[in-house]
């Protein structure tokens, strides 16, 4: 017996080295050093593409949208927490991340737009580590890199600093964290996971979505563990939603520890109902052909080949593994756009993660089927028609990536009758005459000059689109704009004089106009600007003004108090 038993072990042994080097012999190469360097390589060219667009595009002027988080960032760094001097729907956390970033970049929209670079290079990463997981490295990088021409493209407006690049942020920080999770199971995964979705919630409401799929999937793997227990699973489970809410506790807290919870309920729950709610069907259908024109110039073939992967994800071997969370992540943050059903182009970036990973599951179905076949010499195929659909990208927007001034592109992207360009100018007027004890108001849509003029708005209304809607509050919100106005006494008042920066419509109140008409008498013209299409921007200033003669069809008029 001790012979034989000598004999069995040397045969135990032989059989270990032959296990550990069957991978390496694998048809899917996924051990060969030159594939990684490929995959690595392409996300490597990928980011520096990126980083060149960006950096290049550093100073193009704010919008709107990343006016109102600017001055919002900028009131946070004063002290001042939001809803207290400024008001809007929105939920603060892009206003707290604006603000840490441009702590860091500084008060500027190069500031801003650094901080974006940096945002959407985490992102196209986390992606990459997302797909990896879910399917292979190569999945990962097709999805990398389709996520990361899709975000740049001006028909996103993805060249903006807008909140739902922090959606996607903080959502594949918490999908990651989720499917490590299911690696091996740590509550402290588990719990980072639930957090950062719901940070992503707190950057902007839509992301609730991605609340619902973090529970999905969550439920969907804790129905596939064998032997079940129902105990663990409803542990998990809650300490997963507790997790998920809690970004939003924190808010209310800060809310109601600032004293500004009241104006931070009004906006963000009472008129944010309304909001979602004033949308016809006949609004609807408008607005979704007339933005989906924009977001899918020179993008078609990612939208095709998305759908393709859609349609074979469960016949892929590599993806049926994770194919009912991919759906369900396609799912959720499809409807991430849905909300208030605007469609707005940039509302689609949360989408897009999903997107990119169909497109990368799709070219890995269609190399599968090349090896199945035992075509091996077509295998470079897939990638050569991505590389196809990636070039014929960029070469759509090679004026816009490569050539164009971030004026001359701003002007492109949003038209001639938004003063987004012109307010950097009005900002430092306003600034260079007045201390920063004064106060300005601005009768219209435009925060931006707010920030660049870094002087505190004398009104919260620093939208004036809720004063034209057809709601419940917008006679109510144009008497408290006029009040406010009337009791701060602002020292410089200006009128923007722009169809984009009202948005009136045929029912809206007209007490805000009529009030402008007496009440700007108390004030002395000091600037006008002048916008029309295809032809340089005219500023008059003070003296000039005497000379200058009224022609453009866009006009931003300042006023100093007499």
């Amino acid at each position: 017996m001790k012979h034989s038993n000598k004999r069995q072990a040397p045969a135990a042994k032989t059989k270990q080295p032959a296990a550990k080097t069957a991978p390496a012999a694998a048809p899917s190469g996924d051990s060969f050093p030159l594939r990684q360097i490929l995959v690595y390589g392409a996300l490597a060219a990928v980011l520096l593409f990126v980083f060149f667009v960006r950096f290049r595009l550093l100073s193009l002027p704010l919008e709107r949208d990343e006016g109102e988080y600017a001055l919002m960032g900028q009131l946070i760094l004063q002290g001042i927490p939001p809803y207290e001097m400024a008001y809007n729907m929105k939920l603060p956390g892009t206003y707290y991340a604006y603000a840490f970033l441009m702590l860091l970049f500084g008060q500027t929209a190069t500031g801003v737009h650094a901080g974006l670079l940096v945002v959407n290079l985490a992102s196209i990463v986390l992606l990459f580590a997302v797909g990896k997981r879910l399917v292979n490295d190569t999945v990962g990088v097709l999805a990398a890199a389709s996520f990361a021409l899709l975000s740049l493209s001006p028909g996103s407006l993805g060249l903006s600093a807008h909140a739902t690049h922090f959606n996607v942020l903080t959502g594949l920080a918490g999908f990651l964290l989720l499917l490590r999770y299911f690696e091996r199971r740590t509550l402290l995964r588990l719990a980072a996971s639930g957090f950062c979705f719901g940070l992503s919630f707190v950057m902007k409401q839509h992301a609730v979505l991605l609340m619902l799929f973090g529970m999905a999937a969550l439920a969907l793997f804790e129905l596939k563990q064998t032997p079940r227990n129902l105990k663990s699973s409803a542990r998990n489970m809650t300490l997963f939603g507790g997790a998920l809410v809690l970004p939003y506790l924190l808010v209310v807290l800060v809310a109601v520890l600032t004293g500004s919870f009241d104006r931070f309920w009004h906006w963000t729950v009472e008129y944010a109902g309304q909001y979602a709610s004033i949308k016809t069907w006949s609004d609807i259908v408008t607005s979704f052909d007339a933005n989906f024109v924009f977001l899918s110039r020179g993008m078609l073939l990612f939208w095709y080949t998305g759908v393709a992967g859609l349609a074979v994800l469960f016949f892929s071997d590599a993806a049926r593994k994770y194919a009912w969370t991919i759906l369900l992540f396609v799912l959720f943050s499809l409807l991430c756009v849905l909300p208030g059903f605007y469609f707005r182009q940039h509302y689609f970036i949360v989408f897009f993660p999903a997107l990119a990973l169909l497109v990368g599951v799709a070219l890995h179905f269609l190399q599968e089927l090349v090896v199945k076949k035992r075509l091996a010499f077509l295998g470079v195929l897939p990638f050569a028609f991505f590389g196809f659909m990636f070039f014929s990208g960029v070469r759509t927007f090679r004026e816009h990536f490569f050539k164009d001034s971030p004026e001359r592109l701003c002007t492109r992207m949003f038209g001639s009758a938004n003063p987004f360009p012109e307010s950097l100018e009005i900002g430092r007027f306003i600034r260079a005459n007045s201390t920063a004890k004064d106060k300005i108001a601005v009768i219209g849509s435009e925060p931006q000059i707010y920030f660049y003029s870094d002087r505190l708005p004398a009104t919260g209304y620093i939208y004036t689109y809720p004063l034209m809607e057809n709601q419940v509050y917008s006679l109510a919100m144009q008497q408290d704009m006029i009040a406010e106005v009337e009791r701060n006494k602002p020292k410089f008042l200006v009128y923007v004089n722009s169809p984009f920066s009202w948005l009136r419509k045929e029912q809206s109140y007209n007490n805000i106009f009529d009030w402008y008409a007496v009440h700007k008498n108390q004030y002395k013209l000091v600037g006008m600007v002048e916008i029309s299409p295809g032809k340089r921007s005219v500023y008059a200033w003070r003296e000039a003004l005497a000379t200058h003669t009224e022609r453009g069809e866009t006009r931003v008029s300042i006023y100093e108090r007499e």
